[in-house]
């Protein structure tokens, strides 16, 4: 078995306590916990000046640690569904204020946008706590990194328009 199937097994019997929900339009939707996306493919990257969408600096990240979005959702069957309807979806991060961040398909899998968009669980080489965790997302390659960076992420929602 794939570290990739076995992983999705691993969050569908999800052990309790944090975990990002996975649900929507996908083949498998489940519970996340981070031991399980930890096996999805552990990325590194930083340094990022956080801007908010006006460009007003609001913080620096010197490094972050996590899983791509893509990763998480190709475990979660996305990629195995016809290309027509993967192509009619939106892909939103809920943050547990009830934050959106939402993405496109061809944001995600056609453009340099969906391989900086990251479910990260460190800061630093910190784990986040609340309320910045224990998962937050980060979208690396925006041009102004705020809008879309939240905080307390909770789960990702696949939507077919």
């Amino acid at each position: 078995m794939s570290s990739t199937m076995e992983a999705a097994a691993q969050a569908v019997a999800g052990p309790p306590g944090p975990a990002l929900l996975l649900a929507g339009a996908l083949p498998r939707p489940g519970r996340w916990p981070p031991e399980a996306l930890r096996q999805l493919g552990e990325r590194e990257a930083g340094p990022f000046e956080l801007q908010c969408f006006t460009g007003r600096p609001i913080g620096r990240l010197e490094a972050a640690r996590g899983v791509r979005l893509i990763d998480v959702l190709d475990a979660g069957g996305f990629s195995m569904q016809p290309r027509a309807l993967r192509k009619r979806c939106i892909v939103a991060a809920v943050a547990a204020d009830g934050y959106r961040a939402l993405f496109s398909w061809n944001e995600l899998y056609n453009g340099p946008i969906g391989a900086g968009v990251l479910v990260i669980w460190a800061q630093q080489g910190q784990a986040l706590a609340p309320p910045l965790g224990p998962l937050a997302l980060l979208s690396a390659h925006d041009h102004r990194l705020g809008p879309r960076h939240l905080h307390g992420l909770e789960r990702i929602e696949v939507h077919a328009l």
